[in-house]
C-alpha cells in the first residue's frame, strides 16, 4: 500500500514537472501594440499579452516607434507563433521570445534597427552584438545621429508630461 501511494505521489510530481516545463506555447498573433508588445490567441481563444524579452523598441510617440510597430507586424501579424516564456514583468505580461519559422524574432527586431538590446534585462549577448552590427550599418532607429532609448523617453515623458 504504501508503494502504491509512492508511486502515485511520484507519477504526480512528474506530471506535474512536465506540464510546467513546456517550453514552447504555440499561438496566433491577432494584435501589435508597438515594437515590443503583442496580442496573441492561445487554445481556447484564450488572449493573451506578450512582451518581448530581452529588447526595448520605441514607444509608440516616439521617433522610430510607428516603424518599428510596422516591421514586428509584418514579421508576425496573423500568423502563427511559438513563444519561449520566461515569466511575467510587473504589469503581467508574458515575457517570452517570440519564433516565427525557426527565427528569433526579438533579435530580428534589434538586427534591423527596430529595437535596442534592453540591457537591463539582458540575458544574451547576441542581442548586444546585433545591436551592434545595427548602429554600424546605421540601421533604423540608428540612423538618427542620437537616438533616445525607450527607458529614457518613458523618464521624459513622466518629467514633462508628454
Amino acid at each position: 500500500m504504501i508503494k502504491n501511494t509512492i508511486i502515485l505521489i511520484s507519477l504526480l510530481f512528474l506530471t506535474a514537472l512536465s506540464a510546467h516545463d513546456q517550453p514552447f506555447r504555440n499561438c496566433l498573433v491577432v494584435g501589435i501594440s508597438d515594437g515590443d508588445t503583442i496580442t496573441c490567441l492561445m487554445r481556447g481563444n484564450k488572449p493573451i499579452k506578450v512582451r518581448l524579452s530581452e529588447i526595448d523598441a520605441p514607444e509608440r510617440n516616439q521617433p522610430f516607434g510607428k516603424k518599428a510597430k510596422q516591421q514586428l507586424s509584418a514579421l508576425i501579424y496573423k500568423r502563427w507563433v511559438s513563444l519561449k516564456i520566461s515569466g511575467q514583468d510587473r504589469y503581467k505580461r508574458t515575457l517570452a521570445t517570440v519564433y516565427y519559422n525557426g527565427k528569433n524574432i526579438n533579435l530580428e527586431m534589434v538586427k534591423s534597427g527596430m529595437a535596442w538590446a534592453y540591457q537591463q534585462y539582458l540575458r544574451h549577448s547576441v542581442y548586444l552584438e546585433a545591436q551592434e552590427t545595427a548602429q554600424v550599418k546605421r540601421l533604423g532607429l540608428w540612423a538618427d545621429p542620437s537616438p533616445i532609448p525607450p527607458y529614457e523617453w518613458r523618464k521624459q515623458e513622466r518629467k514633462y508630461g508628454f
